[in-house]
């Protein structure tokens, strides 16, 4: 038995996934203009981590940018910019898989019963976890944990603490740069 969405969570679901798409296909066309936003210092970092979290076009990027900046401009402010634009383009994932819940699973999935589960009591720590490490497939999680109906503020502050704390070791990895940070764990090359 399908269980079908509510109109309200088929708008959300519906609007998220349109956005996601056009934001696609905008920074697909326009990806030479990506370039420039790092020359925007502080404010292009949180443009290009919010859209790098919010999609899975320039997923990669995010990490570049964030390393880079965080040579060049104040490491500390670098990650807390960075990981608030990635929370907030985290945020447009969990609303695809909110509005999508009952377009993507059967009500009595096995599997989805089992992970909801696991997920509805170890979840604060799962989502935190999930956001402080680099993780290419943060992405599908997220939808996953709209589809959970998984609260939506504690979503968003466990991903923001999560993923404030993997962009501020990323930039300060590049303020000290690789060769300095092998040196202080011993290792040299």
């Amino acid at each position: 038995m399908k269980l079908k969405p509510t109109k309200r969570e088929a708008i959300v679901g519906g609007l998220s996934l349109v956005i996601t798409i056009i934001l696609c296909v905008l920074i697909i066309q326009h990806r030479d203009y990506l370039g420039e936003i790092r020359h925007w210092g502080y404010l292009g970092c949180f443009i290009i981590n919010t859209l790098a979290s919010g999609t899975l076009v320039v997923y990669g990027l995010g990490i570049i940018i964030t390393f880079t900046l965080g040579g060049v401009l104040n490491p500390a402010i670098v990650g807390a910019v960075a990981g608030i634009g990635e929370a907030i383009g985290a945020v447009g994932a969990y609303f695809t898989g909110y509005g999508g819940r009952g377009l993507f699973r059967d009500n009595n999935s096995a599997l989805y019963t089992r992970f909801g589960n696991i997920l509805q009591r170890h979840g604060s720590k799962t989502v935190f976890l999930m956001a402080s490490v680099l993780n290419p497939i943060y992405y599908p999680f997220a939808v996953f944990m709209g589809m959970l109906r998984f609260g939506l503020t504690r979503f968003f502050l466990l991903t923001w603490a999560g993923r404030t704390i993997k962009n501020m070791f990323l930039a300060y990895l590049g303020y000290f740069g690789l060769r300095t940070v092998l040196q202080w764990l011993g290792l040299s090359f």
